[in-house]
């Protein structure tokens, strides 16, 4: 008797040991953090799973009505509001999916998976354990946790805990609709820009690389130094790394820029906290530059951008060549506005208004005697013409 007491204190002692652990590994993620809630009701939890290949781990929230729900009953819930997750078992789960058109998520091996509530496991079937106000559900393929606790099979998840976007705001466009890829190699990555000036519209390019990974600034310059259409301009961040000045394209006769000194970006409808020489993306990810100035907020310093995605198109003339190459700076200037032009014909400048207040046929512009405001600038070549906002202070 005494030694079926010693060994059960023993057990006891040594799964509170394990349960700390398990506190201290485990990853985890603010209920305040979640952008994607399913249901109603005063109560709320969350909803992890952790895949293997590759190693993600996503969360959803969810809300219901009373003090607990089935955790089964959750599940069917978020399936059914998002398409993108499904999952297949009666009793025991045996295999869990997400795909976004972007990630394609299954089990490393069907059937092999565990499930903690609040961190502990449960030895309940998943369609008879419940789940209270302010508990959180991980489930993990055992491929990617770690076991601490091989009598209680419990497992731990280190993956970071990303938030799922919500349905219907994050606009993204699948890779089989990309029209303009850029770069070499099996890795495929997708770059996206939502414009605010001088329309709400977005395009997308398509970037291959051979190395298991690029920093988005390494994809953005490759992708300039191909299509001369888009160009972007950065500079030191005060917090490291560097910040983003301007975006801009040009694309059917029309100039897209940035409407100020605001933009940020997302990854696979993620806010990354690097900047973009820092951050770095893998196949299949999805980059999209947007203006916060159109960008709809779904949490504190999160925003996505609605705009359908459309794919930029190839192009090889001679004409949208030269008409890209255009260019004049500084912007906003002051005294001298100068132009980088081949062959230019000449630089005409328009008021707000549509009105012609100069014409030039220099490379070298004197604006000493415009006022300051916003204007309109027309480059003309032999073969092209790009028209350009101008800022004069």
């Amino acid at each position: 008797m005494v030694k079926k007491f010693t060994l059960f204190f023993l057990l006891g002692i040594f799964g509170l040991f394990t349960t700390n652990l398990f506190a201290q590994q485990d990853a985890t993620i603010d209920p305040s953090q979640i952008k994607f809630w399913i249901g109603e009701g005063e109560s709320e939890a969350v909803f992890i799973v952790n895949w293997a290949e590759p190693d993600t781990a996503l969360a959803w929230g969810y809300r219901f009505i009373g003090e607990n729900v089935v955790m089964k009953t959750m599940m069917d819930d978020i399936a059914a509001a998002d398409y993108r997750f499904s999952y297949e078992g009666e009793s025991f789960i045996n295999d869990i999916h997400f795909n976004d058109g972007v990630l394609d998520l299954s089990l490393v091996t069907p059937g092999w998976l565990t499930y903690l509530i609040n961190g502990e496991s449960t030895w309940d079937l998943f369609n008879e354990a419940t789940v209270a106000d302010g508990e959180y559900v991980k489930i993990g393929d055992t491929e990617c946790g770690t076991m601490i606790d091989p009598i209680n099979w419990i497992y731990v998840y280190e993956k970071e805990v990303a938030p799922v976007y919500a349905l219907g705001e994050e606009a993204m466009i699948a890779a089989a609709d990309i029209q303009y890829w850029i770069g070499e190699g099996d890795n495929e990555a997708i770059f996206a820009i939502n414009f605010a000036d001088p329309e709400d519209v977005c395009y997308a390019w398509g970037y291959r690389f051979a190395t298991e990974s690029v920093t988005i600034k390494e994809m953005m310059q490759a992708i300039a130094d191909v299509d001369l259409r888009f160009a972007y301009n950065d500079e030191p961040s005060p917090w490291g790394g560097m910040s983003l000045t301007d975006l801009t394209f040009n694309y059917n006769e029309v100039h897209y820029e940035l409407v100020g000194y605001n933009a940020m970006y997302n990854l696979n409808g993620v806010a990354p906290w690097l900047t973009f020489d820092e951050q770095t993306v893998v196949n299949g990810d999805f980059v999209k530059w947007g203006d916060y100035t159109i960008a709809t907020e779904i949490a504190q310093w999160t925003y996505v951008w609605e705009t359908p995605v459309q794919p930029v198109t190839v192009y090889t003339s001679v004409d949208e060549i030269e008409a890209a190459a255009l260019s004049i700076y500084p912007n906003p200037a002051t005294e001298v506005l100068y132009v980088n032009a081949e062959n230019l014909k000449d630089v005409e400048i328009y008021d707000m208004t549509g009105r012609s207040v100069m014409t030039s046929t220099m490379n070298v512009v004197d604006l000493s005697d415009m006022s300051a405001g916003v204007y309109f600038v027309t480059v003309r070549s032999e073969n092209a013409s790009k028209t350009t906002k101008l800022i004069v202070k």
